[in-house]
């Protein structure tokens, strides 16, 4: 039995959440599209203190993990915020948050 295999559905979701948010530069990318209904990888460079290379990699990894969707017009590809995955994000920090906080004890430790 694999030790993975012992984690619920909700923790595995929630990890999987955190690791595509770990990044300061996906966080730039997912506040500027919830500025903008959509936007070319191009004018996000422009925006942002970040080159095209890193961009592009970063836009893929949000494409992975759903956070952003892409369509084509004509030659270029439009990028939108998935409104639904970035709701269900804040839903599960706020599970957590309440999991977690109510263990809390009225002292810190140090």
């Amino acid at each position: 039995m694999k030790k993975e295999s012992s984690f619920h559905s909700f923790e595995i979701e929630f990890a999987q959440a955190a690791k595509c948010l770990a990044h300061p530069a996906r966080i730039q990318i997912i506040t500027l599209l919830s500025k903008h209904k959509d936007r070319t990888c191009k004018e996000i460079v422009a925006e942002l203190p970040l080159s095209q290379s890193t961009v592009s990699k970063h836009l893929k990894d949000l494409l992975e993990d759903h956070f952003i969707c892409r369509k084509i017009s004509g030659t270029q590809s439009l990028y939108t915020l998935e409104w639904n995955k970035v709701g269900r994000v804040f839903d599960l920090f706020e599970r957590y948050q309440a999991k977690t906080m109510m263990n809390r004890p009225k002292r810190n430790c140090c």
